[in-house]
């Protein structure tokens, strides 16, 4: 077998890959509908902060609009890691991915779901998604994160073997 595969369109031999992909669907998958769910996630809770606080600039709760800002600022950041982490398997994007899903979103979400001072069953509920959809995620990037290394160590091993 020499690696080349037969003419496809008549556009001439095509090469095949001599590595597999691995890259994790399953990840994929949570990432992309996690960009969505987010943006509600960020809408909903600034409207029901907006209500709880009666439209006021004065909150009860000093900390929840340094949450807000936090999560403002590091979701994007830690969506686009794991996202092209994954696509283009880079391994310090993966585990850039994991840390800002453990110790910085975790918590937030973590505040937002007992933390907050007079929390609604609205909260709850959509904080109980939340925190599912990201354990769910952690582990999926840890796995991920596996996997891609697996892959990474075995090519390594193999070009040091062949030269």
């Amino acid at each position: 077998m020499t690696g080349v595969a037969p003419t496809v369109g008549g556009k001439g031999p095509t090469r095949r890959s001599h590595r597999a992909v691995a890259s994790d669907v399953i990840l994929q998958h949570m990432v992309a509908h996690n960009v969505y769910f987010s943006v509600c996630w960020w809408i909903a809770t600034v409207l029901a902060t907006f209500i709880k606080t009666g439209g006021s600039r004065e909150d009860d709760d000093e900390i929840r609009p340094v949450m807000i800002v936090l999560f403002t600022i590091f979701e994007p950041i830690r969506l686009y890691a794991g996202f092209a982490g994954n696509l283009q398997e880079k391994v310090p994007l993966l585990m850039g991915f994991v840390s800002l899903s453990v110790f910085v979103i975790l918590p937030v979400n973590a505040f937002f779901w007992y933390g907050q001072s007079a929390v609604q069953p609205f909260d709850k509920a959509l904080n109980t998604v939340a925190m599912t959809l990201l354990a769910a995620e952690i582990v999926a990037g840890i796995n991920a994160t596996r996997k891609v290394l697996r892959a990474q160590q075995l090519a390594y091993y193999l070009s040091e073997s062949s030269q």
